[in-house]
């Protein structure tokens, strides 16, 4: 009974790790040998990026003020994602500023809306590994060609750490968001990196709008979707220590906050860092 006890263990734990090494079968491979599971996996669930449930409209809200003031809301260019972000100002001013502040408060002009969850996407952008999984992606789309990958500059390492954000809502439930401002850039620019060691909170550079995410068979519709730069050193001095552990992203929205941790041990490639 004992043998047969263990035997039924071990063949239990032997399944675990197939399950487990096949999770991470992209890790054995040349970036231009992944599939678009492997590519979706990289994306969405890894070290790098996270799929995070959250409410984004609250039971009997009326209306979003749009931070801009004037629909549609801004919606800024994209830089190449190796440029600088010292050569890109915000677009933020003052009043956007302030209209974010007091979404909460503004004047009722809709009917009160029923609450509607949505999924907020996180990822390290740049990452090299996130970075090869976009320009898989493309090619997989029929976007890019496989030698464009040879370009110069394509995977150079970003001056900025740059987390990617996006809020999709399933396409039945477009229609109970209230006006078109529930994800703008004006609440993006509030975003912040927490430390877990310090609590420490590092603010963007400068927020940037980024390509829809593509619609498939989940039938997700994106709400609004942002690259957030932060910048590599603070004060002289990095600003993700070596010894720090986990990072948390926040970004507050008018029902909440968008909420992503990092666990910076396990970001790592060839036995490198890949922030």
């Amino acid at each position: 009974m004992r043998s047969r006890q263990l035997w039924a263990l071990a063949s239990f734990l032997l399944a675990l790790a197939l399950i487990a090494s096949g999770n991470d079968s992209w890790r054995t491979k040349p970036f231009s040998q992944w599939d678009e599971k492997e590519v979706r996996q990289i994306l969405e669930n890894s070290p790098w990026a996270h799929r995070v449930r959250m409410l984004v409209v609250k039971p009997g809200l009326r209306s979003v003020a749009c931070p801009s003031g004037k629909p549609p809301c801004s919606q800024d260019s994209f830089p190449p994602i190796n440029s600088s972000p010292a050569e890109h100002k915000s677009s933020m001013t003052a009043a956007d500023m302030q209209a974010t502040q007091d979404i909460r408060t503004a004047t009722p002009s809709l009917p009160p809306a029923a609450g509607v969850e949505g999924t907020a996407v996180v990822r390290w952008v740049s990452s090299r590994t996130v970075r090869e999984a976009m320009f898989q992606s493309r090619v997989q789309r029929g976007q890019a060609k496989p030698e464009e990958s040879q370009q110069s500059g394509f995977f150079a390492p970003p001056d900025a750490y740059i987390v990617y954000v996006d809020l999709r809502v399933s396409l039945a439930d477009v229609k109970k968001v209230p006006q078109s401002g529930v994800f703008t850039a004006a609440m993006v620019q509030n975003s912040a990196l927490v430390l877990r060691s310090t609590g420490e909170r590092i603010s963007p550079l400068t927020v940037k709008s980024a390509p829809l995410p593509v619609f498939d068979e989940r039938k997700e519709v994106a709400l609004g979707a942002f690259y957030v730069f932060f910048p590599r050193i603070v004060q002289g001095k990095s600003a993700l220590p070596e010894t720090e552990s986990l990072v948390r992203f926040e970004c507050p929205i008018a029902s909440g906050t968008i909420t992503s941790e990092f666990e910076l041990s396990k970001m790592g490639r060839d036995g490198s860092p890949d922030l």
